[in-house]
């Protein structure tokens, strides 16, 4: 009996030890501490023409997104959740940035949006915005109807077609004795707006005008031209984009039209210089960045993008690089909220707060409507290069 008692309690010491043995292998001494558990992107979306006539400042809405987009993420993204963006293609037609509108928001569930590059297109999608209470960030469209509608789920970091259209004409009123002008202007709402705003300064300050139209896609613009010519303007102004516009320049030269030419935005960029081919010699333009500004957030940008793209930024590519980091500064001041609406709710409420923001354009702060009050830089093409005309260096 006792021998037996004894087998049973040394056999009973093994298992013991090899129990220890098998815990202490195992890690069962003692728990390794949890990981985090992995957060759920902020997914946003990011509309705008990366095919089509506008393909190539949409090439630069991408490039801006994703460079902003990396530095984030790479810097630990935003309270420990990285950004994932959200690209769709409108090709500059309002139905399709509609499409793109219902489906990044009812489908991919973003948290917010930004786009459009034409105002057509940003008016169309702003409805479905309202409807489905989603904020979106508006760094390039100008039309003025934008912050001017109401919808409060809207907020532009980018002058308004009258804005720049006044910056523009202040210029020439104070720097020359030009006061005959004709204009040309796509048939949009960005290219009305900015005639609408150009005659009216007219009207108010004295001189003429004279306007001719066209379609987006259009590349004869001989008969416009003619007409224009006869008139016999001092200053001729194009309200449109890039691709229409170095045919306009190039066909200008061609009839020899001596009048100065002016343009916005869409004429500052040197994807436009390439393909006027010298025809913009001499031409003013409105521009909302510019690589020679002495802002270190700027230069910290410029640096950046030369190093990711081996090519300097355009304005496009530096307004949308600031518009995700205004969303940015929002959401980390924003309350935390799980479900996706009280998140875009959340956040909206807290861009309507934004303040003096440092930008890569300069300060931004939205207005009740959710406009920035956004100055222009006035610059000069000569031989391929851009001279800055206003602001004056000090």
């Amino acid at each position: 009996m006792l021998k037996q008692k004894a087998k049973f309690m040394s056999a009973l010491a093994l298992s013991a030890v090899l129990l220890t043995g098998l815990l202490a292998g195992c890690g069962g001494g003692a728990k390794e501490p949890a990981k985090p558990a992995v957060q759920a992107p902020i997914k946003f979306g990011i509309i705008g023409p990366y095919t089509g006539p506008n393909a190539k400042p949409g090439q630069s809405m991408k490039q801006g997104v994703n460079l902003a987009v990396e530095e984030i993420n790479k810097a630990g993204g935003i309270k420990g959740r990285k950004l994932e963006p959200l690209f769709e293609d409108d090709a500059s037609v309002p139905a399709q940035a509609v499409s793109a509108t219902e489906k990044l928001i009812n489908k991919d569930e973003v948290s917010f949006q930004i786009g459009t590059f034409n105002s057509a297109t940003t008016l169309a999608a702003m409805k479905i915005l309202e409807r489905d209470k989603t904020p979106m960030m508006v760094p390039i469209a100008v039309a003025i109807d934008i912050t001017e509608s109401g919808n409060k789920w809207v907020f532009r970091n980018s002058a308004t077609n009258p804005m720049q259209t006044e910056q523009l004409m202040n210029f020439i009123y104070k720097e020359t004795k030009l006061r005959k002008f004709a204009v040309i202007h796509e048939n949009t709402d960005y290219g009305k707006g900015l005639m609408t705003a150009v005659d009216a300064y007219i009207k108010k300050n004295g001189g003429s005008m004279i306007a001719e139209s066209y379609s987006i896609g259009d590349t004869d613009f001989y008969a416009q031209l003619t007409k224009i010519k006869n008139n016999g303007p001092e200053a001729l102004i194009i309200c449109g984009n890039l691709s229409e516009g170095s045919q306009i320049t190039r066909q200008f030269k061609e009839l020899g039209l001596k009048a100065q030419l002016f343009g916005f935005g869409g004429l500052s960029s040197f994807d436009f210089d390439k393909v006027a081919a010298g025809s913009n010699e001499g031409l003013i333009a409105t521009s909302y960045f510019e690589n020679a500004s002495p802002n270190p957030l700027a230069q910290s940008f410029i640096k950046g993008y030369k190093a990711k793209y081996n090519v300097d930024p355009d304005m496009f590519a530096a307004a949308i690089y600031e518009s995700v980091y205004i969303a940015k500064a929002a959401i980390e001041k924003m309350p935390d909220t799980k479900d996706i609406a009280g998140f875009r709710v959340a956040l909206r409420d807290q861009l309507a707060k934004t303040k003096d923001l440092p930008g890569v354009q300069g300060p931004t702060t939205f207005d009740a409507k959710g406009q920035a009050d956004k100055q222009v830089m006035i610059i000069q093409w000569n031989k391929g290069q851009k001279t800055i005309l206003y602001p004056k260096a000090k």
